[in-house]
């Protein structure tokens, strides 16, 4: 007999065990989310095929007919399914809380009775609203329970929500009566039924629900102290756009808005609370109200740029970004939801927020979830054509350029100010300060050491030592030191610039003067528990002040400053690392540990940012004389941009006297709408890309802040011919012995270093030199190296000076009679020159033929042809007296110090007759 295969498929839904045919069929995805299991299977209780057959199909209309119903009343439900069990967890934990009391208060036989009695009335009532489908009843029993938990006393009444209030109700007055009857624990014998709904069988799980103030309490308590603060932030905002409502309220729906809330905060929100201003209580920040403000702001902005018709979509676009607010970045958008899941897990625990948590099961949207929420919100964020409404500006640090630290180091907070107040102002001949505290040392620890602010803020004094012969900082060698993490304890040689200044000697004095902080200025308060939040307020106030503030260059970028260096150096990278205070390598571990601190110092000592040191009339400690790196003038970059972001014209000009160096519209390209722009000669793509790439090899470009504006500029660069960059003086070089063990390593005053060997590099008139002239618009201090022309040798007060004018690149302006140009090839060759030169022979400078600091090296000498134009711009030029630089109008004339002897009265001259013997 041949047997059937084991794999016949009887027909529609039908499957046979044992003989006998059953009904098994997959319930809907649908309805599978809300707690249905995976398959129906129903024995069909026959062994004959049709009859099967005809049974399967009369069962699988009806259930496609329910399942139907089911869906739309689902479908129609106002109320959220997370929301509903949180009202039935409600309904079973406030029933059980109640039945353990009842136990645990005293009561008679009588009462017990009435009690029993009552719960049957409870009961047949309950029964008969079921046989009725009478669902007002629900609205009465689950109530209170409703009102907590958010549920609208419309959905209570519907057929969804009333079976299943009016199904737990009756479970839980058979309980009721079984625990009153059996004098059972409600928790032993009502297990199965917490278990359903959610809640452990324990005392603690009955508590009533908790406020979304305790939740944040209760998070900000079990997380860390960094963690700590920024889960207060969010349940600030969690307050301010919730109100302080139970945790177990809160849906889906409704957190997603809160995050859009949040992604839509200004940046710096909070921070106008006034409470950092001296003897001011500060005012309560509201953060809608803030929102409000920048958005009503952000409006403004956008309709008065859409108003401007004579603008191209690009430069509506670079306007826009450069007005709108800044808002929270999207990667602080994740940030914070993870502080607001810290919350919803402290009062739900993680069945809503944990990573194993299905989709649809979450209160907290997981991060997938928001990702897919941020692409939505961003294509809101823009306009009909295409501007954006909203911009966050994440920060995008770079290394501080060497011009940018220099500027900084010859800065008045280094060189000497007016004002111990306002430390931007200069210092004049009568008021120079300089004030060496946080301000000035710890922007020289950045820069040389790569710490991090915080770090050396809370530096005391103890903790500055001497091993090895090598004076070290010891980073969180303290209990109380406030660290990033574990790998910021170290220990760090201080560098030789800063033992140049005398940090050494610094340290010492307040050692000896009883003082237990490195920098007690810097101090917590009431507003501000880090001691970098204060410092960096203030030092971004200074950097504001001496114009020098960079959005990108900013002062924790200082830090990153180093980190380039010690990389171009080809120091390893496990090296790198130990020094900024992260992961611990392989390197450091068997080379530089604690005991390798000279080895360290002297890899650290070979980031040379080109700081003269010396000493200065009226200061007892050394300061910084000048800077020995020759540095580019700065170049100010302008654009006009097509529709398509494409540059249609370009202004190169000087940044503080606004004088045009280059300027000129691109042929073929649209017109720039903007007047200003009208006048310019207009020259072809390559034309333009070649003479900018020949003036910014001279300069250091001042590039647009808007980052469209920056790629069409560089990219218009690539189009022209590449031009040599003018020759700068070679390094100096420093003969340094092993460092560590010296006598005296840490000499007071050292000699400023020159780059020549003679005191005169063999210059005389008609010679071409790289010098360093001062900076018009600018102090003393601001030195830009340039060609200079040697016009005279002058002796002075027995002193030989060299009169120099100064040379700019040659940009097809006029050439003014008193300018000299050298522009013919063989001229610029025998002059050493690069590019062609103009030289101005009306603003010369006197400066000594020794003065190693200004005068770096010799590059040539003018030819015959060029020699004798020279006598002719000099006549031009008129009668011209330049003044030794640094030096007053009145020094041409010896000073003298007159000395007035005191008046004293002699007594009377003896007699010839007495006084001779």
């Amino acid at each position: 007999m041949r047997r059937r295969s084991t794999g016949r498929r009887w027909g529609l839904h039908l499957v046979r065990r044992n003989g006998v045919f059953h009904f098994r069929r997959r319930w809907p995805a649908a309805l599978r989310k809300r707690g249905a299991p995976e398959f129906l299977c129903i024995s069909l209780r026959t062994h004959v095929l049709a009859e099967a057959v005809k049974r399967s199909a009369d069962l699988l209309a009806a259930i496609e007919a329910g399942e139907r119903n089911v869906l739309m009343e689902l479908a129609d439900s106002p109320t959220a399914e997370w929301r509903t069990r949180a009202m039935i967890r409600e309904m079973v934990r406030a029933a059980v809380a109640a039945m353990l009391a009842r136990q645990e208060a005293p009561v008679d036989a009588l009462d017990t009775a009435a009690h029993l009695e009552r719960l049957a009335q409870q009961s047949d009532a309950i029964r008969s609203a079921q046989k009725e489908r009478d669902w007002s009843e629900a609205a009465r029993l689950a109530g209170s329970a409703a009102a907590l938990t958010g549920v609208p006393h419309e959905a209570l009444v519907g057929p969804v929500l009333g079976r299943e209030i009016l199904s737990t109700a009756r479970r839980l007055l058979e309980l009721a009566h079984r625990v009153e009857k059996e004098c059972g624990d409600p928790l032993h014998l009502g297990q199965e039924l917490l278990t359903q709904v959610g809640l452990p069988a324990r005392r603690q799980a009955l508590r009533p629900p908790m406020l979304l103030s305790e939740a944040i309490e209760k998070a900000a308590e079990e997380a860390p102290d960094e963690v700590e603060k920024k889960v207060r932030a969010v349940g600030r905002l969690a307050i301010a756009f919730f109100g302080d409502v139970p945790v177990a309220t809160l849906g889906f729906e409704r957190v997603f808005e809160f995050l859009e809330f949040i992604w839509k905060m200004p940046k710096g929100w909070g921070k106008g609370h006034g409470r950092n201003r001296h003897g001011q209580p500060g005012r309560e920040i509201d953060p809608l109200a803030e929102q409000r403000e920048a958005d009503a702001h952000d409006a403004a902005v956008l309709a008065e740029v859409m108003a401007t018709p004579d603008l191209t979509l690009p430069e509506k676009r670079r306007r826009v970004v450069e007005r709108l607010t800044p808002r929270l970045t999207d990667g602080y958008l994740l940030v914070q939801r993870d502080m607001f899941a810290r919350i919803a897990r402290a009062a739900l625990g993680s069945a809503v927020v944990g990573r194993s948590v299905d989709d649809e099961d979450r209160v907290v949207p997981s991060h997938r979830q928001i990702e897919a929420k941020l692409v939505v919100w961003h294509k809101r964020a823009r306009t009909p054509c295409g501007l954006p409404t909203r911009i966050s500006r994440p920060k995008r640090r770079r290394s501080w350029s060497l011009e940018h630290v220099v500027s900084l180091l010859l800065s008045p907070i280094f060189a000497g100010s007016s004002s111990t107040a306002q430390r931007w102002r200069k210092a004049t001949s009568s008021k120079r300060f300089i004030l060496r505290d946080a301000f000035y040392w710890v922007p020289l620890f950045m820069i040389t050491l790569g710490v991090r602010p915080e770090e050396i803020l809370q530096l005391k004094v103890r903790n500055v030592r001497l091993r090895d012969g090598i004076l070290c900082v010891f980073l969180g060698d303290d209990l109380d030191d406030a660290i990033k993490t574990e790998q910021s304890r170290r220990v760090l040689p201080v560098p030789e610039l800063l033992l140049r200044l005398g940090f050494r000697e610094w340290i010492a004095f307040k050692g000896q003067s009883g003082e237990v902080w490195a920098f007690p200025e810097v101090q917590p308060d009431a507003s501000h528990d880090r001691r970098s939040q204060i410092w960096g307020d203030r030092m971004r106030t200074l950097l504001a002040r001496l114009d020098l503030k960079c959005e990108r260059e900013d002062i924790y970028a200082m830090r990153r400053t180093l980190a380039s260096k010690l990389l171009n150096l080809g120091v390893d990278n496990g090296v790198r690392q130990r020094v900024l205070g992260h992961l611990e390598g392989t390197t450091v571990d068997r080379h530089y540990s604690d005991d390798g601190l000279v080895e360290l110092k002297a890899l650290l000592d070979q980031v040379d940012y080109g700081v003269a040191v010396g000493q200065k009339s009226g200061f007892a400690f050394p300061v910084i004389t000048g800077c020995t790196v020759a540095l580019l003038p700065p170049l100010e970059v302008l654009v006009a941009l097509t529709d398509q972001g494409a540059v249609s014209a370009l202004r190169l000009c000087d940044p503080d006297t606004d004088e045009t160096v280059f300027a000129a519209r691109i042929a073929g390209a649209p017109a720039p709408k903007s007047q200003e722009w009208d006048s310019l000669e207009v020259l072809t793509g390559r034309a333009v890309a070649t003479r900018a790439n020949e003036i910014l090899a001279a300069y250091s470009a001042i590039l647009p802040a808007n980052e469209e504006a920056v790629a069409a500029f560089e990219h218009l660069l690539i189009l022209g011919d590449p031009a040599p960059r003018m020759p700068l003086p070679p390094a100096p070089v420093r003969e340094s012995a092993v460092p560590g063990r010296a006598t005296d390593p840490h000499p007071v005053a050292p000699e400023p270093e020159a780059f020549h060997e003679g005191p005169v590099l063999g210059l005389r008139k008609g010679d071409t030199a790289i010098c360093v002239f001062p900076c018009r618009g600018r102090g003393a201090e601001d030195k830009l190296p340039r060609p200079g022309l040697v016009v005279a040798v002058r002796t002075l007060r027995g002193e030989t000076f060299l009169d120099l004018a100064p040379g700019i690149p040659h940009n097809q302006m006029p050439v003014a009679p008193h300018e000299l140009l050298v522009v013919e090839a063989d001229e610029t060759s025998s002059a050493g020159l690069a590019k062609p030169t103009r030289f101005d022979l009306r603003h010369r400078i006197l400066v000594r033929v020794d003065d190693g600091s200004r005068l770096h090296r010799r590059l040539g000498s003018l030819s015959r042809k060029s020699d004798q134009r020279l006598m002719q711009s000099i006549q031009f030029a008129g009668d011209v007296s330049p003044l030794p630089v640094g030096e007053g109008a009145g020094i041409g004339r010896t000073p003298v110090v007159e000395r007035r002897a005191k008046k004293v009265v002699h007594p009377p001259a003896p007699s010839p007759a007495i006084g001779r013997r």
